[in-house]
């Protein structure tokens, strides 16, 4: 038999130089690791929506109310540009989409059906009237979308498709006239509103919450809007002697009445009229000799304490910077918008009508929040006289924001859809007359 070959056995030395399993896979983990996840990274990054955000503003840009809408549109195309300058939302970049309803409720309903259709919007921001708001809503319901609304809103109504910011009657009208009461001891009040359901409504709760305190209605007048002679109403003024007037007008019938009060001998100082809608900058168009001395109400007022957002606020026909309480809401309601998609994570509409149900805003005026049940905007409410250069010294304002209630407890739900079933169709608004503020538009 041959002797043994000297050295390490050949099996001994192939077990030596084979490398553990566990090492083997590493070295495939190390590898194969950096290619799956760039690989993951590349499909994420293929499949990833870059398609621009559109965003639909739907107003008048021609017609009567025009000049009205127009700080709305501005202030909203603010905000769209303060998001895309910081980089759009959700990696994709935020275009607008600016439709001019005019004055006609139809034309406001096929341009709200052109922004869904043709233009691919995500939302509809817009409208200002009840009628043109109105219309809208149906276009969106049908097309199962998202309008929100910046501007007051005389409830009765509720929608899972529509956002309304704007002030209800419960969160302006009726703590105006609770303070009245209380701070001016007024018993005995006389009322001047528009045809508009805005101002019936207002004009409605009134009438409930004076019931039950004591106090009385003496002369109730609704007028048309910008056109119509106010010189026998002022002379009905004089002659009844109310505590106060409450006027719920747009800014030109506004500025026309006070005008004609003044003529007719009444003083602010004996009985002051109430303004529900009329900005500081509105009021700073109207002579001072008119304005001084009466009260206007409003969600917030610009005051050095609490000023606007930062850039919305504009230099006014008076000097100082100023702006009106649509165009905060308005600008407010992109910001709402804009939360909800990055709540959601996805622009597509239902996730983002489910997440706006929860979102809040830290503003100049205090937080401001949707109400889930209803969807309209938890808001604050201010009351001031009105100083000879048109600014607002305010007398009274809330530590928080009023909750909402399209339905107010004065009545039944169903009274209320009563009333409002039985409220004339809102008119077209007229432009104004020559005897108002020329500078003003038409509000309904």
């Amino acid at each position: 038999m041959p002797p043994p070959l000297s050295g390490a056995h050949p099996v001994a030395t192939v077990a030596r130089h084979r490398r553990p399993w566990w090492r083997m896979l590493r070295t495939w983990l190390l590898v194969l690791l950096p290619i799956a996840a760039f690989a993951w990274w590349g499909v994420e990054y293929l499949s990833r929506d870059r398609r621009p955000i559109v965003v639909g503003l739907l107003h008048s840009r021609s017609g009567p109310t025009a000049e009205s809408e127009k700080p709305l549109l501005e202030a909203e195309i603010l905000a769209l540009e303060e998001i895309e300058r910081a980089g759009g939302l959700l990696g994709r970049s935020v275009r607008w989409v600016v439709a001019d309803g005019g004055a006609d409720r139809n034309s406001f309903a096929r341009q709200a059906e052109r922004l869904i259709r043709e233009e691919r919007a995500d939302v509809l921001i817009g409208c200002w009237t009840p009628a043109t708001r109105k219309a809208v809503v149906s276009v969106v319901e049908a097309a199962d979308h998202l309008l929100i609304h910046p501007t007051r809103h005389e409830g009765m109504e509720e929608s899972p498709h529509v956002v309304s910011l704007g002030p209800l009657p419960n969160q302006i009208v009726a703590p105006a006239v609770a303070w009245c009461r209380r701070a001016l001891a007024a018993k005995r009040f006389f009322i001047v509103g528009g045809e508009g359901v805005w101002a019936r409504a207002a004009i409605a709760l009134v009438g409930d919450q004076l019931k039950e305190t004591g106090a009385e209605i003496i002369g109730e007048r609704l007028i048309s809007a910008g056109g119509q002679d106010l010189t026998g109403v002022a002379r009905e003024i004089s002659v009844a002697a109310p505590d106060l007037v409450l006027a719920f007008l747009d800014p030109a019938s506004a500025a026309a009445m006070l005008r004609r009060l003044r003529e007719a001998g009444v003083r602010a100082s004996e009985t002051p009229t109430m303004l529900f809608s009329v900005s500081e900058n509105e009021l700073r168009a109207m002579p001072r000799e008119d304005i001084s001395g009466n009260y206007a109400v409003s969600s917030h007022f610009q005051r050095d304490s609490r000023p606007l957002a930062t850039g919305l606020a504009r230099e006014g026909p008076g000097g100082g910077r100023i702006d009106s309480d649509e165009a905060f809401s308005a600008y407010q309601a992109v910001r709402m918008w804009a939360g909800a998609v990055a709540a959601a994570g996805s622009a597509d509409v239902p996730e983002v009508r489910s997440a706006i149900r929860r979102q809040s805003l830290a503003t100049s005026e205090g937080v401001i929040a949707v109400d889930p049940q209803s969807l309209h905007v938890w808001r604050g409410f201010s009351v001031g006289r009105i100083r000879p250069d048109g600014s607002v010294e305010v007398e009274r304002t809330t530590v928080g924001p009023t909750r909402p209630a399209p339905f107010p407890a004065t009545r039944s739900r169903a009274e209320w859809t009563r009333f409002q079933a039985g409220t004339p169709r809102d008119p077209l608004p007229q432009r104004s007359s020559p005897t108002a503020a020329t500078e003003m538009g038409a509000a309904p």
